[in-house]
């Protein structure tokens, strides 16, 4: 981050350094849908629900994103810009290599990489020292600032030699004996004469390279001229940490160093855009843009390991973990150069940008120093104008959604996300920092506050020792989460009942060609909002134990999919056997009925017997017939009918007749045929006293009795059964009731004298 004249204290960006091996392999998210088409109106297809219900669902994809994101990744990239490469000042070739190296691994996930260089910028005068015999604290590339007043090597001229130390060396007692062919590092004076004095000494005792350094504090490597110019041996500032760091290594034994130095005159920045296109879109014409960036550069003399390697190693992660998916929005991935020099090449960038492109924006998620053990640093995202935007926002989502609520936002210009504000793209600057927001009644957006940066901002102690795996991944957790959620497509998921009413708490889930996995359930208005890669999706919903399907869906772009869940029953229409209906033993009858269901269609429509086929007749008594319906969606209707098969009835004896108390009364009826003597219902025949004028029962009914005990007769083709009347029943009426074992009931009323 650059720092700010504003504010006492100096705020470094971070920076994030790895290497290719970092670069693991996931296999593609296939677009493919399998699975037989669905019958029905809405396509549903209980089956293949209850099936794919066997195995657990997968996670939603913001989830699923996240839990991948792994910041030892990000370490492994943050380790090989801050170490491997070193120090990489605007304009220096340290800068391109981190841009060449941030390029190349983007080109390993897929991405279109193009290297962009801007300027020219101020001239850069350096010092690359390294040492063949002992393991540099910091890294093995230490930067020192190179006087102009002395010579540049070039890089094919190295300087290597033994390094003593002589104090501030005023006197030829600073100095040790033996100084001719050594590298001389004294204390940095900050008067003009005293630093003159010192270097002239050295020269004049045969020094090969001056190392003026802070020998307290915690200084930054200084720029200075010389009096005396020196055009034949390399003079370096170094910082209060390369102090310590030579005179510890010195008082272990020798120490051998090797120097080069270099000016770099109006050198040109540089810049990396990493662009994976859009399915469907190989010419980035039209799909919408998801930005993250980070700056490459870091300050003289700073491995920049925080700031800003941390950064691009959050940025790289990301785009590992979405190059997995299909994409119907564009990823963008910037490593800006020159940042620490006015946010340079951000503005070269964006000034590249057209009028189309830059309305094709979602946003600009800009990451700098992201991951600080600095225990005062909070995770904040800070805007130019202090108003939380569409950026701050979809990060405080990702914060949520992951149970992370350490975000705060304020006002803070100072970084590469101020270039994109300025033309009009939602940007915000993601970072680790002891931020101190105003006092009320004072608020962020019209004044902004204060921060105290880390010990090791913009310092060559900016090492690895200045990175935290663990807020890494928070940073990558919540920026991460939000440039995935919108790097993929939003998707609306209603639901509604077949009545038109929107369904709360509905369980959502989605096969997109990879495994059926959790979406979520729907709220209070029957709707759920996810994300879902580029792919032809099957969704599901149930609401009161039934299900709704929906095949096919093309998820291409941001879109809605409406499921209408089937909460009626499927109507069965009985036409025979009626309910009641009467057949005579072995009548030929078909049964006839059908379902029906208009929403998610008819699933299984089963009856006693098939419609069509033969109605049981063959036996007398009552029948039950059902009919079972289920449909689609899960719903079942049952509809009941009773049927009576009768015998074909023939009765000889009248409705009325007359007969003699005490008298037997033949009661003859036929059948169609012999069917035993069982035919009458248990507890039958039974006689009642009625009136003679209305026939109206006067008391309850008694069993009948048989002359000698005779029971019922069959021959010549009809049955007979005497009934014997009683002598007492003179001058009454009585009614006779012959029920058979087919449930029938037959009635004759004798008048007896």
């Amino acid at each position: 981050m650059r720092s700010s004249l504003n504010h006492p204290p100096l705020l470094r960006r971070l920076t994030i350094a790895g290497g290719l091996a970092a670069a693991l392999a996931f296999g593609t998210v296939s677009a493919a849908v399998g699975g037989a088409q669905a019958q029905g109106a809405s396509g549903a297809d209980v089956s293949a629900d209850v099936s794919a219900a066997t195995s657990a669902p997968l996670k939603d994809y913001d989830r699923e994103i996240v839990d991948q994101f792994d910041s030892a990744n990000s370490v492994s990239h943050i380790r090989h810009l801050a170490v491997d490469i070193g120090p990489r000042l605007n304009g220096t070739p340290q800068e391109r290599e981190g841009a060449e190296y941030i390029g190349g691994i983007l080109k390993s996930y897929g991405f279109d990489v193009t290297l962009q260089s801007w300027g020219p910028v101020s001239t850069k005068s350096v010092a690359k020292v390294t040492s063949p015999n002992a393991d540099l604290p910091g890294g093995p590339n230490w930067q020192m600032a190179a006087s102009t007043s002395a010579k540049f090597t070039g890089n094919d001229a190295v300087v290597e030699g033994q390094v003593v130390y002589a104090k501030t060396g005023q006197s030829a007692a600073d100095f040790p004996d033996d100084v001719a062919g050594k590298i001389v590092l004294m204390d940095y004076n900050a008067t003009a004469s005293v630093r003159n004095t010192a270097v002239v000494n050295a020269v004049s005792r045969g020094a090969v390279a001056v190392i003026l350094a802070y020998p307290t504090g915690n200084s930054a490597p200084p720029s200075f001229t010389l009096t005396t110019a020196q055009p034949n041996i390399p003079v370096m500032g170094g910082g209060s940490a390369h102090y310590t760091w030579i005179t510890d290594l010195l008082a272990k034994g020798p120490l051998t160093l090797r120097i080069t130095t270099n000016q770099y005159v109006n050198p040109m920045g540089t810049n990396v855009i990493g662009i994976r296109h859009a399915v469907g879109d190989p010419d980035g014409t039209k799909a919408p843009i998801v930005m993250v960036g980070a700056h490459i550069d870091s300050v003289l003399g700073a491995p920049g390991a925080h700031d800003d390697a941390s950064g691009n190693g959050v940025s790289l992660e990301i785009a590992r973990v979405l190059s997995q998916y299909p994409l119907d929005k564009e990823l963008r991935i910037g490593g800006f150069g020159g940042e620490e020099g006015g946010l340079l090449g951000a503005k070269a960038y964006v000034n590249t940008l057209t009028a189309a492109e830059k309305a094709r924006f979602v946003g600009e998620w800009q990451m700098d120093m992201v991951g600080t053990p600095y225990e005062p640093a909070r995770l904040w995202a800070l805007t130019p104008n202090g108003q939380s935007n569409f950026v701050v926002q979809e990060a405080y989502d990702a914060a949520a959604r992951v149970g992370f609520d350490g975000l705060r936002n304020c006002r803070l210009g100072q970084s590469d996300h101020q270039a994109f504000y300025d033309v009009g793209i939602p940007s915000s600057l993601f970072i680790w920092l002891d931020y101190r927001p105003p006092a009320p009644p004072a608020v962020c957006g019209p004044t902004g506050g204060t921060y105290v940066t880390e010990p090791q901002y913009h310092k060559p102690t900016d090492t690895m020792d200045n990175i935290s795996p663990e807020r890494l991944q928070i940073t990558l957790d919540v920026v991460g989460g939000a440039v995935a959620h919108n790097a993929l497509n939003a998707v609306t998921v209603s639901a509604t009942s077949d009545a038109g009413q929107p369904l709360a708490g509905a369980p959502v889930r989605a096969d997109c060609g990879n495994g059926l996995r959790d979406l979520g359930t729907t709220g209070a208005d029957g709707r759920l909002r996810t994300v879902l890669p580029h792919s032809t999706c099957d969704f599901t919903t149930t609401a009161e134990g039934r299900t709704a399907t929906e095949r096919g869906v093309s998820i291409a772009g941001d879109r809605a999919v409406k499921m209408t869940v089937d909460l009626t029953k499927p109507t069965i229409s009985l036409t025979t056997p009626a309910d009641g209906a009467v057949f005579t033993l072995g009548t030929a009858a078909t049964a006839s009925y059908r379902c029906d269901d208009n929403l998610s269609g008819v699933a299984t429509c089963t009856g006693t017997v098939p419609d069509g086929s033969p109605l049981d007749t063959s036996t007398v008594g009552f029948h039950a017939f059902t009919v079972k319906a289920a449909d689609n969606a899960g719903n079942v209707a049952d509809q009941k009918a009773t049927y009576q098969v009768v015998y074909p009835w023939h009765a000889s004896f009248p409705e009325t007749m007359e007969g003699k108390a005490g008298s037997a009364v033949p009661i003859k009826f036929s059948l169609g045929g012999d069917h035993g003597t069982g035919v009458i219902a248990s507890g039958y025949p039974v006689s009642r006293p009625v009136t003679c004028a209305t026939g109206k029962a006067t008391g309850p009914a008694e069993s009948t009795s048989s002359p000698g005990n005779s029971k019922l007769g069959y021959g010549d083709g009809q049955y007979n059964y005497v009934w014997k009347t009683d002598r007492g029943w003179s001058d009454t009426c009585r009614q006779f009731e012959l029920k058979l074992d087919d449930g029938s009931s037959h009635f004759t009323t004798i008048r007896l004298k």
